[in-house]
């Protein structure tokens, strides 16, 4: 179960976190990156971080840097756009803005997962689009085909698939707002 490629999402421009860099930023001493890692099981055989920003700080965490192949930051799925097109078989995706994401979510998400269909996560309160596992080959071009038609929202590329959600109990939560920092230890 850990032949897979963990693509995480840390390309955004951070406009609600007054231009942060999400990943980088440090809750209880870490970097949320970092944290994100150490709740990743089962372990990935390789890493995509798709980063516009701060490249070199993230090839730490990462096998392969990518940056997103359109201009002007156009979404998360741009970022996993580019990610696609460099990964190979069984993938995961995750924005690298989750706190303590559920212990179980990418064993569900992988038990799941099929090329004829995009596994994507749903908590108690709503579909999490940016949680997902894919198959690469098959969803490349759908993906760029829907950036082309002027698509950036993760939600409308979704509505457009044959998908699969997968339950989890527990609400998955990240940083979206600065007021929700917790002090830094």
């Amino acid at each position: 179960m850990n032949d897979y490629t963990l693509i995480i999402l840390a390309g955004g421009k951070g406009t609600r976190m007054g231009g942060a860099d999400k990943g980088l930023i440090a809750v209880n001493g870490k970097p949320l990156i970092t944290q994100l890692l150490e709740h990743i099981s089962p372990r990935p055989a390789r890493i995509i971080i798709s980063a516009n920003r701060n490249q070199e700080t993230y090839r730490h965490w990462a096998d392969q840097v990518v940056q997103d192949r359109r201009a002007d930051f156009p979404g998360p799925m741009a970022g996993l756009e580019a990610a696609l097109s460099v990964a190979t078989g069984q993938c995961v995706c995750l924005p690298c803005d989750l706190l303590q994401p559920p212990a179980s979510l990418i064993r569900d998400l992988l038990s799941n997962a099929s090329p004829e269909h995009v596994c994507v996560a749903r908590d108690p309160i709503r579909r999490q689009p940016l949680c997902l596992a894919l198959h690469a080959e098959p969803w490349q071009n759908s993906l760029s085909r829907y950036l082309d038609e002027g698509g950036r929202s993760a939600y409308g590329w979704l509505e457009q698939l044959p998908l699969q959600e997968v339950a989890v109990a527990t609400p998955i939560q990240n940083l979206n707002h600065a007021e929700r920092l917790m002090p830094d230890a």
